[in-house]
């Protein structure tokens, strides 16, 4: 190297070392390193919410074929004409959670180029042959089975799948209105299905936005055991369309309000959409629209359903949040009316 190429590189050296102690590198440095430290909030599954024609026929499969509890029936908050059930366990624990849209006119989806599809939900091991007679006896066909999973349809045929699971649903989350004995309940979610046109792109979301692991085209929160995203390449170039039984987005689940805000400032940096950020009443929540437009909800463990019902009595009412309170006329007249 002449004279010239060492006189370069020591007039970089001293760029370099000046940047470093600059006020706008320390901020940058800062902000990287807050990026992440938020690289582990996500603790596993919130809920699911899905779109539905009928709500007695929803109602009827949920709460008697598959025993779960009908935790709260409200209002879906971007539409308030419309009705949102929430079914889980006995306590509505994050993780258990499936939601559903009643949209009585909602014509077919159209799965195509990217879209959410199949919930994987855990029973405990050796459950299976009773929850495969169970479902013959309910007149619910299955669409496959082996021998430590099965598949079927729900009423608005969204594909479900029972996987056994090393573990069974703690005494104090059993439901109690059922006729299905707690060593064979629902536990809870253990996973989603995605397809997505551009696999690449959404991969490094769940990776760099929602701080999991990725193995294999399989996204899972570092800090738990099982919850796992499967991501696959789509072969379609129509776009997929939302209809009846379709899944309107998935919610993972962190412990804190000042998550959502890490995860929001992790979104801004790297160009994710935002939707927004809003309380719920019984959680708060966080909106994105993932690289391939599929919309993720991130949603804080608490306050939970027991904000405006006692456990004892949840889904026994019609509740509204506090802040929805003073339209509750308004709101009950419009589902009244929908429904003549």
């Amino acid at each position: 190297m002449n004279l010239g190429g060492f006189w370069l590189l020591a007039q970089l050296s001293k760029i370099v070392t000046s940047l470093r102690h600059s006020p706008v590198y320390s901020l940058y440095v800062s902000f990287e390193r807050r990026l992440e430290v938020g690289a582990y909030m996500i603790t596993g599954f919130h809920h699911l919410t899905a779109i539905i024609k009928d709500a007695e026929k929803n109602k009827t499969f949920y709460t008697d074929t598959l025993g779960l509890r009908l935790v709260k029936q409200t209002v879906n908050q971007e539409n308030l004409t419309d009705p949102h059930f929430f079914y889980g366990d006995y306590k509505g624990t994050p993780g258990t959670i499936l939601t559903f849209f009643e949209l009585p006119r909602v014509g077919q989806r159209h799965e195509e180029d990217s879209f959410i599809h199949e919930v994987l939900l855990k029973i405990p091991q050796g459950s299976l042959p009773f929850w495969k007679k169970r479902l013959t006896s309910k007149a619910v066909r299955l669409i496959a089975n082996d021998e430590v999973s099965c598949s079927f349809l729900d009423p608005d045929d969204m594909k479900i799948t029972l996987v056994e699971a090393a573990e069974v649903i703690a005494p104090e989350q059993a439901t109690r209105h059922s006729d299905v004995p707690a060593q064979y309940q629902i536990i809870g979610i253990l996973g989603i299905h995605y397809t997505v046109a551009d696999l690449g792109t959404t991969e490094a979301f769940f990776r760099d936005v929602l701080g999991m692991s990725l193995l294999d085209h399989v996204a899972r929160p570092i800090s738990a055991l099982d919850g796992e995203s499967r991501l696959i390449q789509s072969t379609r170039l129509r776009r997929s369309r939302l209809g009846k039984g379709a899944i309107d987005h998935i919610a993972y689940s962190v412990p804190e309000r000042k998550d959502l805000d890490l995860i929001l400032d992790k979104a801004k940096y790297r160009q994710i959409t935002v939707e927004k950020i809003i309380d719920r009443g019984y959680f708060q929540s966080l909106y994105l629209r993932e690289p391939n437009g599929l919309r993720i909800e991130i949603a804080t463990d608490y306050p939970g359903f027991t904000l405006d019902e006692p456990l004892e009595k949840l889904g026994e009412t019609f509740a509204l949040p506090d802040f929805l309170e003073p339209k509750r006329k308004a709101i009950e007249a419009n589902i009244l009316k929908r429904k003549k």
